[in-house]
Order: C-alpha cells, then sequence, then structure tokens
C-alpha cells in the first residue's frame, strides 16, 4: 500500500508538470502569433536585410551592428512598429526566460541613445520580469519544485528570516550574483515575495547593469567585443548598490543580536539576585 501510495503521489506531481508545460507552451505559440503579426508589419526586406535580422538577437558585436543598421532604417519608415517590436521581443523574452537580453539592452542605445534608451530598458525588463513572476504565480510551482527543490527551500527561508526588509534583499540579489535572475523570477510568488517589491527593487537593482549596456550600445564603435560590457567600473559599480542595499539588513541583525544580549543580562541579573 505504502508504495502504491508513493507511485500515486510521484503520478500527481508528473501530472501536474505536465499540465504547466502545456499552458506554457500554450503561452508561448500566442507570443509566437504576437511577433509574427509585428513582423507582417514591417517594410519588405531585402535578401540582406532578412539574413541580418534572422540572427535576432545578436550573438557577436558585428551582428549587432548590422542589426542596429538595419533596424535604423526600420525606425526611420516605421518608428512605432520598431518600438513596439522591441519592447515586446524584451518583454517576451525575459518572461520566457530566452537568453539574449543584454544584446537587446545594447540595441536600445543605439536605436534611442543613452538617456531614452536606458529609460527603455529599464520598463520593459521590470515588465518583462514582473509578466515571468505573475506567470510562475499562475503555473511556475511544479516546474520550480521540480528544477530547483533544494535551492528553492532555501530561498524561501531566506525570503521568511527579511520579511520586513525584502525590497533591500531583492534589490540586492538583483545587483549580486548569488541568484540567477531567471531563478528569481520564477521563484519569488512561490515563496512569498509580494509584486510590489519585487517589481521595485527588480527597477533599481538592474539599473546599473542596463544603464551601462545602454551607454556602450550608444558607443559601439568603442567596443572591441562584447565581453567589454563587463568591465571594473561596472562590478565596482554593482558591488557598492548591494552594499547599500545589505547595510539596513545588516543594522537590523546588530539591532536584535544587542536586544537579545540586553535581555540576556538582565535576565542573568535577576538569576543572581
Amino acid at each position: 500500500m505504502a508504495a502504491l501510495a508513493g507511485w500515486e503521489g510521484q503520478k500527481g506531481r508528473f501530472n501536474t508538470v505536465q499540465r504547466a508545460l502545456l499552458l506554457l507552451a500554450g503561452l508561448a505559440w500566442g507570443a509566437w502569433w504576437l511577433g509574427s503579426l509585428l513582423l507582417a508589419r514591417l517594410p519588405p526586406l531585402t535578401e540582406e536585410q532578412a539574413a541580418i535580422l534572422r540572427k535576432f538577437p545578436p550573438r557577436t558585436l558585428p551582428d549587432l551592428v548590422a542589426q542596429r543598421d538595419a533596424l535604423l532604417d526600420f525606425a526611420a519608415a516605421e518608428p512605432a512598429v520598431v518600438l513596439v517590436g522591441f519592447c515586446t521581443a524584451y518583454i517576451l523574452m525575459q518572461t520566457f526566460a530566452i537568453p539574449g537580453t543584454i544584446t537587446l539592452s545594447l540595441l536600445a542605445g543605439g536605436l534611442y541613445g543613452p538617456a531614452r534608451g536606458a529609460a527603455l530598458v529599464a520598463v520593459v525588463s521590470t515588465a518583462g520580469s514582473c509578466a515571468c513572476y505573475c506567470m510562475s504565480w499562475a503555473v511556475g510551482a511544479p516546474l520550480a519544485r521540480a528544477l530547483w527543490p533544494e535551492r528553492l527551500e532555501r530561498y524561501a527561508a531566506e525570503v521568511t528570516a527579511r520579511r520586513r526588509q525584502l525590497l533591500n534583499y531583492i534589490l540586492f540579489l538583483r545587483v549580486t550574483p548569488i541568484l540567477p535572475n531567471t531563478f528569481i523570477n520564477v521563484c519569488s510568488p512561490i515563496v512569498g515575495v509580494p509584486l510590489a517589491p519585487f517589481a521595485l527593487g527588480t527597477l533599481l537593482g538592474c539599473l546599473p547593469n542596463n544603464a551601462v549596456a545602454v551607454n556602450a550600445g550608444a558607443h559601439l564603435s568603442e567596443l572591441q567585443s562584447l565581453g567589454d560590457l563587463y568591465s571594473p567600473r561596472l562590478l565596482l559599480l554593482g558591488a557598492a548598490v548591494g552594499a547599500v542595499a545589505m547595510t539596513p539588513i545588516l543594522l537590523q541583525r546588530r539591532a536584535q543580536r544587542h536586544a537579545a544580549a540586553v535581555d540576556a543580562g538582565q535576565l542573568d541579573a535577576k538569576k543572581d539576585s
């Protein structure tokens, strides 16, 4: 009977994961359909332009420069379509954890300049992370428990311990490589991180990295490779923001230890008396 019950439990978990995967597949199909509609609105492509855009998202610096030039031509003819297409691509890639959003941030700098590009990327990257959060809240729990059972338990414990400083904690996670961004997006709703601190922490915590990428995209001629993005200045900036984000948490822990020590001292004094 115990073996039968265990088999039934495994079967139930498998069915739950299967349903989640089917729903995700349906969402992905809807995203593909939306992307196809946007592509249909683009002006007719030459063979050379089509070959360039087939490599989207760009993986190398030459591809990035070529796609920027092609999209600049499109933006001159259909600026709204290019803007909507860019935002849709960024949000969908962030929602479904598709690699390549860093090159989209570079493209934003090349297309819209440092200031407008940074503002645009801040909005769409946060929107994409929140979309991933909401999708995970709806269907992601079985997949997260299947993929990261132990890490999910540790993350839940950390969130519970920092319930009063969740904004600072999310901000700290975003500017440090402790946890991957995909894991944070998927698992935050499962462990009880509310959407408001998640969204604000994502917006503020991703600003340094996004701003540096967009600024680099506005000066592509100065880059030798995509690896030039990860400069010592960027790493120091991220470390500084992380230190600032963790300061309130560390101060509260120190105050709690001090209060506990004072209470223990008062208790010992009462016993002695």
